[in-house]
């Protein structure tokens, strides 16, 4: 048993390395540049050694998106729970999800760029963070009806994908613009979001 949990521990080890190792290349020289080759040396492990943990580069590009995702999302659900009032918990889930693109920026500036050729909305979605992340905002949009800060009326399905689209689309922006900072437009997303641009009667 001590062995065989050595053993794991092993895995997991050198798992994380190349995970870590490859985030760099990534970054440094873009999807398509990279290459296994680049990744394994970064590691300081054999090309060999990656793929008994990864089939191909979309596949280790990929548990790289999916660990990104894990941990935004505990990030988010600790500090958004903290909070009682529904708007400031909407308020936080941005800001803090914002703050999170900033500090990876170099990691997900690639999906701006080249992320078409790399994967699709539906294999996003379809994975297991993908849906844990969706889960979370609809749980939040909810919450936001129960306590009349978003209308009843609306389904939370959408409307989740709605927010996360404005999310998006300000990301993918500030990143080809190069310029600003994403987590000072949360209060402005939660505006358009929550009261919308329509001029008050």
């Amino acid at each position: 048993m001590v062995a065989f949990n050595r053993k794991e521990r092993d895995k997991k080890l050198r798992r994380s390395d190349i995970l870590r190792a490859a985030e760099h290349v990534f970054a440094l020289r873009g999807y398509h540049k990279a290459t296994i080759r680049d990744i394994a040396r970064e590691a300081q492990y054999a090309t060999g050694t990656v793929y008994l943990h990864f089939k191909d580069k979309d596949d280790l590009y990929f548990a790289l998106f999916e660990n990104k995702i894990k941990m935004l999302l505990s990030l988010l659900k600790e500090r958004v729970e903290r909070e009682e009032d529904s708007r400031i918990k909407l308020r936080v889930f941005l800001r803090e999800a914002l703050d999170f693109f900033e500090k990876n920026k170099d990691f997900f500036r690639i999906f701006v760029y080249e992320g078409s050729q790399i994967y699709t909305e539906d294999r996003i979605a379809g994975s297991v963070p993908g849906r844990q992340f969706k889960e979370y905002l609809i749980k939040l949009v909810r919450e936001g009806q129960e306590r009349r800060i978003i209308r009843s009326d609306l389904i939370p399905g959408q409307t989740g994908d709605i927010f996360f689209a404005i999310l998006k689309t300000v990301v993918i922006e500030c990143f080809k613009l190069g310029k600003g900072s994403l987590t000072d437009l949360s209060d402005t997303i939660l505006g358009y979001f929550v009261d919308g641009v329509g001029r008050r009667r």
